[in-house]
Formats: structure tokens, sequence, C-alpha cells
């Protein structure tokens, strides 16, 4: 009896490996297919420190743009960094108008740099933040309409190992045609939290919702809000808000460089 008992149990013991091989293989490609999505919050270091604490209560990994040069750049930095968020240059560069020129911090790239000039100024600008992951654009419309300084600003970003993303802050091909040229990866903003200057609680959360739609239909979504005066504590509390809801969606929030590798990787 007990011989059989023993021959019933190895049985069910053999049928039942290659089930939990399968539901083993099955579970990764779900988590591999999950859709993934950044929140990218620009004008960090910023005098306006509005949304700044609350934000950075976040228990997901936001990807954090850092102005250079800036009152609070390097207290940012720190603290950011000391909290595990992925950091990037937020780097000022020329709008299509014209602005004050106070409104881009002591160091910018300027429409008619040269792009060794252009080169030279991000190069500045990088020293100040160890360890970081890319850049993006502050203000930067002029300069993102330029191809020759976008192809050289590709070519930094190659040189350096780190990505470059595009806000999309104005209608231009210039930014994707130098990506191309350079055979880069192109990252794009999808969603812009405070779109159409709405700024409100709700506004935040409904575009949150839509970004993590668009991760949903496409794989991936980048979206970005801003702390300070853009965006500030409705922003910051809007995020805090909607991440439960992101989550029930089955979106993952991950830092950029996460995205980053996945459209290199797709890439090859």
């Amino acid at each position: 009896m007990k011989r059989i008992i023993c021959l019933i149990l190895l049985s069910l013991t053999i049928l039942s490996v290659p089930l939990i091989c399968k539901l083993n293989i099955k579970n990764t490609a779900n988590a591999a297919n999950q859709p993934i999505m950044s929140i990218v919050i620009d004008d960090f270091g910023s005098y306006d420190q509005s949304g700044v604490e609350t934000l950075l209560k976040c228990k997901v990994p936001l990807t954090c743009a850092i102005m250079p040069n800036v009152d609070n750049s390097e207290s940012n930095f720190k603290t950011i960094s000391e909290l595990g968020h992925e950091v990037i240059l937020h780097m000022p560069m020329q709008s299509h108008v014209n602005l004050p020129e106070n409104w881009y911090g002591p160091v910018y790239i300027a429409n008619y740099d040269t792009p060794e000039a252009a080169k030279t100024k991000l190069e500045k600008c990088m020293k100040q933040f160890q360890n970081i992951k890319g850049f993006n654009v502050h203000i930067g419309s002029g300069v993102t309409r330029n191809k020759k300084l976008m192809t050289a600003i590709y070519e930094f970003a190659k040189e350096h190992n780190l990505y470059f993303l595009d806000s999309r802050t104005i209608e231009t091909h210039a930014t994707e045609e130098a990506c191309k040229d350079t055979n880069s990866i192109y990252l794009g903003r999808d969603v812009f939290l405070e779109a159409d200057k709405n700024r409100s609680y709700s506004g935040v959360k409904f575009r949150l919702n839509e970004a993590a739609q668009i991760a949903k239909e496409k794989g991936y979504a980048i979206a970005i809000g801003h702390v300070g005066a853009e965006g500030g504590e409705n922003t910051a509390k809007a995020i805090l808000d909607t991440l439960p809801e992101i989550e029930k969606m089955g979106v993952k929030i991950v830092p950029l460089s996460e995205i980053y590798e996945k459209l290199k990787s797709e890439s090859k």
C-alpha cells in the first residue's frame, strides 16, 4: 500500500513539473511585455521650489530634469540622488521668439552658436552633476528647429553615452531628422501634464491617465510635468494620487533610461 501511495505521489510530482515551468515562463513573458511609462519632471533647481518636497515623496522612480547653475541646482541634485530617482540635465536652449536672457540662466545654447560651441556648453553644464543618464531641453524651441545644432547635440549624446529627450515644445522635423542622420535613438514626449497651460489638479490627473493609456497601446509612454511655476503642488499631488490608478491599469512607472534601453534593444 505504501508503495502504491509513493508511486502516485511520484507521478503527480513528475506531471506537475512541466506545468510549473510553463506558469513561470508565462509570468516572465507578462513581465517583459508589461507597458511602461516614464514621468519626467522639469525645472528642478529653479528658485521656485513649489511641488518639490511633495513630489519627492513618490515611491516610484521619477526622471528629474535639473537646470544647471541656478539657485537650487546642487541642493536638488543631492536630494534627488539620495532618494534614488534618475537625474537628467535640463539644458537651457534659446527660443524661436525673443525672450529675456535671464530666463535661460547663465549658460544656454543660443541659436547663433556653432556646433562646437553648443557641445562645449553641454560639457560645462554636465560637469555640475555626476552619473546623469541624459538631458532634455529647457525652453529651446529655436534650437530644436536648427538641424545643424540638433545634429551636434545628438553627436554629443552618443559620444558621452547619454540619451536626449525631445520635449516637442514646437512642431519641427529638424530634431527627428538629426536623430536619424546620427543613427541615434529617438525619445519624444507623448504628453505634457500641464498642456494648454491647464495646471489644475484634475487636468494633470486626466493627462496622466491619457499617458498610461498610450503606454498600453504602444508599449511605452513619456509624460513631462513641472515643479515650480509651470506645475508645482497641483502637479505633484495629482501624480501621487494617480499612481494607484496607473498601477491598476497594469502600467509600470520606470526611469526614462529603461525606455531608452528598450528602444535601443528593439532597434538592433
